[in-house]
């Protein structure tokens, strides 16, 4: 299934990966809506970014999957990895829809850079101590993508 990905560039990346192969996707939570993602990536002085953003029906770009985004707090890691952040909070958990539309985006990105989603999707507190995905089921998220592979 195609997606339709609207790009909102962010000025906060590193150009390249350092020579580094995707080998992970790191699941996050915005701990918001996708339009509090839209205003923390496109600020230069927020130093942070993700490869993209899910929620409220849409899927944003905000960085090359070829470029480093700033989301895991570990700038080794992020050069490997791929960050996804997903619309919700402590006390909101994802739409199906957003877990549904998380789950296709990690089918086509596991495909491109041949990842088994079993080892390849992680969640952030995997990366650096957060609290970050909270109330994101990444495991469901991993599990079907698994399923659909």
């Amino acid at each position: 299934m195609s997606q339709n990905v609207i790009w909102k560039t962010s000025p906060n990346f590193s150009t390249g990966r350092g020579g580094t192969a995707v080998d992970r996707i790191v699941i996050h939570y915005i701990v918001g809506t996708l339009a509090a993602c839209d205003a923390t990536f496109l600020n230069p002085a927020s130093q942070v970014s993700a490869h993209y953003g899910i929620g409220e029906g849409r899927i944003h770009q905000y960085v090359s999957v070829h470029n480093t985004a700033w989301h895991s707090g570990n700038f080794a890691f992020n050069q490997r990895s791929i960050g996804i952040e997903h619309s919700a909070d402590p006390n909101r958990a994802p739409t199906t829809q957003t877990l549904n539309m998380s789950i296709e985006r990690c089918v086509t990105l596991c495909r491109q850079f041949n990842l088994n989603p079993l080892t390849a999707i992680v969640p952030h507190e995997s990366v650096v101590p957060t609290a970050c995905p909270g109330t994101v089921d990444w495991e469901y998220i991993r599990d079907r993508t698994a399923a659909r592979m």
